[in-house]
């Protein structure tokens, strides 16, 4: 993975309310990283963190990814989101949550992929799609 800041209950704070674009969400006993959370900002940046394996709280996960916490997640699909934001399931209680514009953009491609792949290249679709569009 590229360049990822590491968010704890020590310095959740000096993340809060971050420009999220799209976020991540794994049940506590998804295949992968369980309890994991990792966001992209507008500006390409990612950061991890951990509900499940570490110290953080779910309520401190709200705090950095405030889409997070108007977010439900079942055991197949994203039942709900906020407003602004569409969800898309990752398999195995992987969960992706992308702002309307980015998921409009990669929907034609991204929902023809099985849920595994999506799982293991959204980030990439992402990233790459700000950042094209950063070149514009």
């Amino acid at each position: 993975m590229e360049n990822v800041i590491y968010i704890d209950s020590k310095n959740y704070e000096e993340y809060s309310n971050l420009n999220v674009i799209a976020f991540s969400y794994a049940h506590g006993g998804a295949m992968g990283c369980g309890g994991e959370i990792i966001v992209i900002t507008k500006d390409t940046n990612i950061y991890s963190m951990n509900y499940v394996y570490g110290d953080m709280e779910l309520e401190m996960c709200d705090v950095v990814c405030p889409p997070l916490k108007d977010c439900v997640f079942g055991f197949f699909d994203v039942e709900k989101t906020p407003e602004g934001y569409k969800g898309v399931a990752l398999g195995a209680g992987n969960f992706l949550v992308l702002a309307e514009p980015i998921y409009n953009q990669l929907k034609k491609e991204m929902l023809i992929m099985p849920p595994e792949i999506r799982y293991g290249r959204w980030m990439e679709m992402v990233l790459n799609l700000l950042r094209k569009s950063d070149r514009a």
